[in-house]
């Protein structure tokens, strides 16, 4: 039963993820990403984290646990990259391969990517969680965002399109969240703070995230001053999967909500798919016009039931290659 309760736990903090990706995907540019990125960015950063959470560091068999966990989204990252490309009107065999490499046909395909990296690299930052060295795993993120996000804002030097390119679709920004879930998975560390303790950190971490985003703003990142991959967003994450980590390792935390709970169970398939009901909605007359929260409901809606219904209608092997299961 208490594991039954944990993966639950676990069900839900995905459905909160799946939510917050989908109002990030709609939250206007400009002063909407400085007010409201701030209270969902901790998305991708918890998705990374249950990912290591769920993982051992001990395994006799390294290459099927690769084998297993890549080909679990690989497929399904091919398909919908060519349904992507061929919904953005671009039929031909070198639009559809040059999506497929550089992960570019919806804005979501990059974390495929890192997923994939984190998997291969596994073994590796499992050695380094119980070495001496362990804090230096502490230092990736921070200073691949520095070199790569800071710099070029501060100095007004452009990135080589090759070289932004390459951060864009690696693990390094978002290092951090994946090997704090190795971490604690695998209790390499305890940490053990009161909820309330960690509920006043996450107030202040956000207060932070709002000042850097108006810095970012004022400083010409209109479009994306609210970005996940910034040092007060490290920090707003952390906080938020340090009370994640309580609420699914705590037993006196037994909160459960069923709608959650399913969404976080088809969570997968609407990550995948719900840019493309983004795209088909935004052709209707009063779609654009909306409170880009009822746009996210709207999204939701509409890709958890085409999820559910598709998981229902098609077989077990259709649903692997779509991602809905």
């Amino acid at each position: 039963m208490q594991r039954e309760k944990r993966n639950q736990k676990i069900q839900i903090l995905r459905g909160l993820a799946i939510i917050a990706v989908v109002l990030i995907h709609t939250c206007p540019s400009g002063y909407w990403q400085i007010i409201c990125r701030p209270f969902i960015n901790f998305s991708v950063a918890t998705f990374l984290f249950l990912s290591g959470y769920l993982t051992r560091t001990e395994n006799e068999d390294w290459f099927s646990f690769c084998k297993k966990r890549i080909t679990r989204v690989i497929i399904p990252y091919a398909v919908w990259s060519v349904l992507y490309t061929i919904a953005s009107k671009s039929w031909s065999v070198a639009d559809v391969l040059r999506n497929l490499i550089t992960a570019k046909s919806a804005a979501t395909m990059y974390y495929i990517f890192v997923y994939i990296q984190f998997v291969l690299l596994t073994p590796l930052l499992g050695k380094l969680a119980k070495s001496k060295l362990q804090w230096t795993g502490w230092l990736i993120a921070p200073l691949s965002v520095i070199i790569f996000k800071y710099y070029p804002l501060i100095t007004g030097n452009t990135l080589h399109p090759y070289l932004s390119l390459f951060y864009g679709d690696s693990c390094l920004g978002w290092f951090s969240f994946y090997y704090l879930g190795l971490l604690l998975g695998n209790n390499l560390i305890q940490p053990k703070y009161r909820m309330k303790t960690l509920a006043a950190a996450y107030i202040l971490a956000i207060f932070i995230n709002i000042v850097e985003s108006y810095i970012w703003f004022i400083c010409g990142e209109t479009i994306n001053c609210g970005t996940q991959i910034k040092l007060s967003s490290f920090l707003t994450s952390s906080v938020f999967i340090l009370m994640a980590y309580s609420y699914i390792s705590n037993k006196n935390y037994s909160w459960t909500n069923n709608t959650l709970i399913i969404i976080g169970d088809y969570s997968f398939g609407i990550y995948l798919s719900h840019i493309m009901f983004m795209r088909i909605y935004s052709h209707l007359p009063i779609y654009p016009n909306l409170p880009f929260v009822i746009n996210s409901v709207v999204i939701i809606i509409t890709s958890l039931s085409f999820v559910h219904y598709g998981s229902r209608i098609c077989n077990k092997e259709l649903c692997n290659y779509l991602g809905f299961k």
